[in-house]
């Protein structure tokens, strides 16, 4: 069962003040959905001395008892070397009173000299120390892992503090769309076409970087290995170009439905809106349209999301999507 991050917080919480905390949590969900958010109350709820930093990002926690980790910047992959740094800190004395944290990010980024590693800390976890893994793949990590964790799985459309150049593209062409008062099949196909150039751009970069994280792999294990591991991390490296492209294409509909839904939550006079950046713009479509016709467009953008995670031609899905949700 998958929470908002406030519930799953709430739990957390009861669960702490009963002592009944675990000494390993697997927290995933899909980017903006408050992982890292909830990972830094989790610390602070059990370490009083971090709670006085008022952290806003995992960063901002680190210290001789709190070890943060995730990909390097230029393999995106999560080395050997650093877990086992993070097994020394952990096995180092900790202040009375406080507990020791390693935090994984983007767990799924660990190969498997890493994987087999961390397993040694999951199976035989120091004292007075917990571990936090945060991914928004827990597929790819090993089911050795998975079963070691308790699961808090994350929902929601939790809107990212800074909006990736993708995102604030797309949702400055919904602000073009909506002032320039397009309407009609033209308008659709317009803003769909733009829609499809941010997601060609994305699965270039994807692409790209997952290509050059391959090639650091291959250069640094083709003469240490036997077998057909290198072909199986050519097919890892595939499926992530795969998952993390859907990962982004579901994110920008998901935007879709923050839209219109900030448009309905307006013309009720609603104080929270999931956009409040896109205000005037969404404010405007809340004047324009009545509260049937914004419902029959939030049902057309969760069909094509429905659509969109069947085996449907995506072109042809978008197409018919923006066609019923804006035309």
């Amino acid at each position: 069962m998958s929470f908002r991050y406030e519930k799953a917080l709430e739990l957390l919480e009861l669960a702490h003040a009963n002592g009944r905390l675990a000494h390993a949590y697997l927290i995933m969900g899909p980017p903006g959905s408050g992982k890292e958010r909830l990972a830094i109350r989790m610390i602070e709820m059990v370490n009083e001395r971090d709670r006085a930093k008022g952290a806003t990002t995992l960063e901002e926690l680190r210290s001789s008892s709190t070890s943060v980790v995730g990909p390097e910047s230029r393999s995106r992959r999560i080395t050997v070397d650093a877990i086992r740094a993070v097994e020394h800190t952990l096995q180092m004395a900790a202040p009375a009173g406080v507990t020791k944290f390693a935090v994984i990010k983007d767990a799924d980024r660990m190969g498997p000299e890493a994987e087999n590693a961390f397993l040694k800390t999951l199976e035989e976890p120091p004292q007075a120390s917990r571990l936090l893994l945060i991914t928004s793949s827990p597929e790819l990590l090993l089911e050795t892992i998975l079963s070691r964790c308790i699961r808090v799985s994350l929902s929601g459309s939790a809107v990212p503090a800074v909006f990736s150049e993708a995102e604030r593209g797309f949702l400055e062409a919904l602000c073009d769309h909506a002032a320039k008062g397009r309407k009609g099949v033209s308008g659709a196909l317009g803003l769909m076409s733009g829609f499809s150039a941010i997601l060609k751009k994305e699965k270039a970069a994807i692409t790209k970087q997952n290509e050059a994280a391959e090639k650091t792999e291959v250069a640094h294990y083709k003469n240490k290995t036997e077998g057909n591991y290198l072909k199986q991390r050519e097919e890892y490296y595939k499926a992530m170009i795969e998952i993390e492209y859907l990962e982004r294409r579901n994110r920008l509909i998901e935007y879709l439905v923050m839209w219109f839904g900030d448009a309905m939550r307006q013309q009720h006079g609603a104080k929270h809106l999931d956009l409040p950046e896109f205000a005037t713009a969404t404010g405007a479509l809340a004047a324009r349209l009545s509260i049937d016709e914004l419902s029959r467009r939030v049902d057309a953008v969760e069909e094509l999301r429905a659509n969109l995670n069947t085996n449907v031609f995506e072109a042809l899905a978008l197409e018919v999507g923006f066609i019923r949700a804006f035309a």
